[in-house]
């Protein structure tokens, strides 16, 4: 279990995060706007996988919005696997904002925020995720001390 420091850190880490991408998600994905400014398709660089932003828009959503919320609601439970679940959160908003780094062509500076709280996130989860990883992929097999 996260101490309980580095749990507050990662439930209100994650809640934020979760909570302020459910309306611009979507936003995004309904009209290609957010905050009333409508996101250019040129924002978008030539290797991007998709022509407008109703998939980003739909990840954002969901992903990154809902994730949040439910990996911080797991944290507040302290359910046995929320360091997991945390540290998978964290290491998708560092994707995400690398997905954004190589697809768009714009940056603001949320976008340095987000990556600054999955890093966060990914560090104050490691140390009980990995163990607990590690010990699910043995399996029933594994023998104490081996």
């Amino acid at each position: 279990m996260l101490r309980r420091i580095d749990r507050a850190v990662v439930v209100i880490v994650t809640a934020v995060v979760g909570l302020s991408a459910i309306i611009p998600g979507w936003t995004i994905a309904t009209s290609g706007t957010v905050g009333g400014f409508r996101l250019p398709a040129e924002w978008l660089s030539g290797s991007a996988p998709f022509r407008d932003f109703v998939i980003p828009g739909l990840i954002l959503l969901l992903v990154i919005g809902v994730g949040g919320v439910l990996t911080a609601t797991l944290n507040v439970a302290d359910n046995r696997l929320a360091s997991v679940v945390a540290l998978a959160y964290g290491l998708v908003l560092v994707g995400w904002i690398a997905g954004e780094l190589v697809f768009m062509t714009q940056t603001m500076v949320l976008t340095w925020v987000i990556l600054a709280a999955g890093v966060v996130v990914a560090v104050l989860a490691a140390p009980d995720a990995l163990p607990a990883l590690r010990d699910r992929l043995a399996g029933p097999h594994r023998q104490p001390g081996g």
